[in-house]
């Protein structure tokens, strides 16, 4: 008897400690918290906007868990327009708060339709709605009740700026000196007959061979426009930071705006562009030009967009690049 109701009273207090433990979990065991804490322009492209949502885990376990799955829906008027997910990699260390970066990218196309229902709006307001789940199946109270991962909601709101860049160039042009400019460079060098002779042939628009301009040291410059745009409402500034010209071999000359003022504000400006190629340094790639025949080079671009009235950073990267046919170019 005596050892029956021994039994029986361990029994209860068992099941008591068990009962206690599944309904007070909550108020013995901090829970984790997951929240945003900014969402940025990572950068931009002529697809669209990408964005990076920084966010933070608290881990109050005395042991390190890990993240197990981040799921997140970003949308604009209940609309899904993209999401962002990841899976394991990150370690939550024992009682910190690790920080991580999910990234989405916003393409221009949903942007503009988005735009449509907000009439002379500048940004668009869009919302991020997930969750982060973590493996808790290192945490002992966690595990007794079964528990191997717990789920934790995280949203916040931001805005999408009405955006949409578009570059282009054309009317490129080979702007040659005069004939008497070129005589005049090399008749001291070269003596009269012969420089007559390289002048009337850099001037006439014939096909010229590749020695024409060995041993001549004179500069040419290399026009044409770039064309910026900005297809949405929102306010922008656009800001030219480098280009060059380039072959396979790599670039042939720095290009920059003919006037000194690099920065584009406005919803459409044409930006005149020169480079000036020197025949010692460049002389192969001027013959291509005057020519019209080999490979084609390319325009890369450099610069930096602004958009003023939200508080993302300012000079956000935006870089372009485009084949030059020489089948294009004027003299």
């Amino acid at each position: 008897m005596k050892k029956s109701s021994a039994f029986a009273g361990l029994f209860a207090g068992i099941l008591a400690l068990l009962t206690f433990s599944c309904e007070s979990l909550d108020g013995l065991v901090q829970a984790p918290t997951a929240e945003v804490k900014s969402v940025s322009i990572a950068g931009v492209d002529l697809d669209g906007i990408s964005f990076n949502c920084n966010y933070a885990v608290k881990n109050p376990y005395g042991v390190s868990i890990s993240l197990k799955n981040i799921s997140m829906d970003v949308d604009c008027d209940n609309k899904k327009i993209t999401s962002a997910s990841t899976r394991n990699g990150l370690n939550l260390n024992a009682q910190s708060t690790t920080t991580n970066t999910a990234t989405f990218k916003v393409p221009y196309t949903a942007i503009l339709d988005l735009a449509k229902s907000y009439v002379s709006s500048k940004t668009l307001p869009f919302n991020i709605d997930g969750s982060i789940t973590i493996d808790t199946s290192r945490i002992p109270a966690m595990a007794a009740l079964g528990t191997t991962s717990l789920t934790l909601p995280i949203k916040t709101n931001f805005e999408v700026p009405v955006f949409k860049p578009t570059l282009s160039v054309a009317n490129f042009k080979v702007k040659m000196p005069s004939f008497n400019e070129i005589l005049n460079q090399l008749k001291g060098g070269l003596g009269l007959i012969k420089a007559t002779q390289i002048a009337t042939k850099l001037i006439s628009g014939e096909k010229l061979t590749a020695d024409i301009l060995d041993g001549i040291a004179m500069d040419i410059d290399f026009t044409f426009d770039l064309n910026v745009g900005n297809e949405g409402a929102a306010d922008w500034n656009f800001k030219i930071n480098e280009c060059a010209i380039n072959t396979k071999t790599g670039s042939i000359a720095d290009v920059g705006p003919v006037s000194k003022n690099t920065t584009v504000s406005s919803k459409k400006s044409t930006v005149p562009m020169k480079a000036t190629l020197n025949t010692i340094e460049a002389g192969a790639f001027i013959i291509q030009l005057l020519n019209k025949s080999g490979e084609n080079p390319t325009f890369s671009l450099n610069s930096a967009l602004t958009f003023p009235d939200t508080s993302y950073a300012k000079n956000i990267p935006l870089n372009y690049s485009v084949e030059i046919p020489l089948s294009s170019i004027a003299r």
